[in-house]
């Protein structure tokens, strides 16, 4: 049976691509909706003529023009090598924005490739979170949901259709950035402000690559030994952050005090009310309706109503109410 986001995408006509592991295969499954007239290709693509067989289609260095795209609508599915997949990546990253203004897509095909083609990009941010260029990385993932959002006042109703409810740290790590990101907007706060919101979501959890596998994959609740090492997370992405460039003082401070609470009960610096900043309180919320609505081996996903309901009844003195209140507002436009 198909799993609920598949049906959703299935609905509006989407090309689902599930995320392939590219050490284990030779070829990796790509959104031909990228590719349009003019397009200069800096990768090969390939096409399967067998079930086994891959033949080239379009070779690195091509310009898309009318005869390609025409032999792209044709064929079914196109691919990239491993080997240039990073290449491929870039080329997403470049041409994410232009899905704004595409006329011939409806919201929810635009919001259905950005979510998409962003967990991949996330995903590896996250397999190599000390890498230099996740400086830049970073705003381009969160660019182009940034868009998406101030062009259309329906569009988190359109990513809640499709966001990923199976929990794994880098789709957690994007369900947040989108949820801020609305969120931020919801509460006013300008482009330039937001965009640095979206980043410090993105790259909430940078801390996590440095937990034990053991403790981040755990089939279970966590002791209170492992609860103490997973503590550790925010102030070692903070580490993380500053190591790989990044000095803006909002970003840094989202990722280090995501994680406390209004009573100062949190960690890891015990902060209280007015001690914690907007960044951190807004990126909490987000942070733990994501938890509660993601489905993992030992839990199942909560309901949204339910979820906002333990966030309201039981956390109020943890979050702020008043932002919480807006987020509400925001899920039932």
């Amino acid at each position: 049976m198909l799993d609920r986001k598949r049906q959703e995408q299935l609905k509006i006509n989407s090309t689902f691509v599930v995320p392939q592991k590219k050490e284990d295969h030779s070829y990796v499954l790509l959104d031909k909706r990228f590719l349009h007239l003019g397009d200069n290709i800096n990768f090969n693509l390939y096409f399967k003529n067998r079930p086994t067989q891959m033949t080239l289609f379009l070779q690195s260095d091509t310009v898309v023009d009318m005869q390609q795209q025409q032999r792209l609508q044709e064929v079914e599915q196109v691919f990239v090598s491993s080997t240039e997949y990073h290449q491929y990546e870039i080329f997403v990253e470049e041409h994410l924005q232009k899905l704004i203004q595409d006329t011939s897509l409806t919201l929810d095909e635009k919001t259905d490739i950005i979510y998409t083609s962003s967990t991949e990009l996330t995903h590896s941010l996250y397999d190599n979170p000390e890498a230099l260029e996740n400086v830049q990385r970073s705003e381009n993932i969160v660019m182009p949901i940034l868009q998406s959002i101030l062009y259309n006042d329906d569009t988190i109703a359109s990513y809640m259709k499709i966001i990923e409810h199976d929990y794994y740290t880098h789709t957690h790590s994007l369900n947040v950035s989108v949820y801020a990101l609305c969120l931020g907007a919801a509460l006013g706060l300008k482009e330039e402000k937001l965009i640095l919101l979206g980043r410090a979501a993105l790259l909430h959890d940078l801390g996590k690559s440095k937990i034990s596998y053991e403790v981040i994959n755990k089939n279970g609740v966590l002791t209170q030994e492992e609860f103490d090492e997973m503590k550790n997370h925010p102030s070692l992405g903070y580490e993380i952050a500053v190591k790989i460039g990044i000095n803006d003082k909002n970003i840094l401070d989202g990722i280090r005090h995501h994680h406390e609470k209004l009573d100062g009960k949190g960690y890891p610096d015990n902060l209280k009310e007015h001690e914690i900043k907007l960044f951190p309180r807004i990126i909490g919320i987000c942070d733990v309706f994501d938890a509660l609505t993601t489905r993992r081996s030992y839990k199942k996903a909560m309901h949204s109503f339910n979820a906002l309901q333990i966030m309201k009844l039981e956390m109020n003195a943890h979050l702020d109410m008043k932002i919480l209140n807006v987020f509400i507002k925001m899920l039932h436009k």
